[in-house]
């Protein structure tokens, strides 16, 4: 069996960890993993997979994927607006 590693009180990009929230069962019924409870930057709080933490996978609770989207979005229609004024 693992060694449990505390993460509490660790940040992983705009997250950081509370406490430990659980034990996320896979759907096959043969992975078990912790679940702990971090609060993002933005103020939120969500419950995150241990790993997805480690590894990277999941960096806030959400906000950083609209803001990032917002981003791309007014690049997208800046682009737009100087090549239909360009004719």
């Amino acid at each position: 069996m693992a060694k449990l590693i505390d993460l509490t009180g660790k940040r992983f990009g705009r997250l950081t960890v509370l406490e430990r929230a659980g034990i996320y069962k896979s759907p096959d019924q043969e992975t078990y993993m912790l679940t702990w409870r971090c609060k993002c930057d933005c103020g939120k709080e969500t419950v995150v997979i241990g790993n997805n933490l480690k590894h990277g996978y999941t960096r806030s609770c959400g906000c950083l994927r609209a803001e990032k989207s917002k981003e791309r979005m007014e690049k997208y229609r800046d682009y737009r607006f100087r090549a239909a004024n360009e004719i």
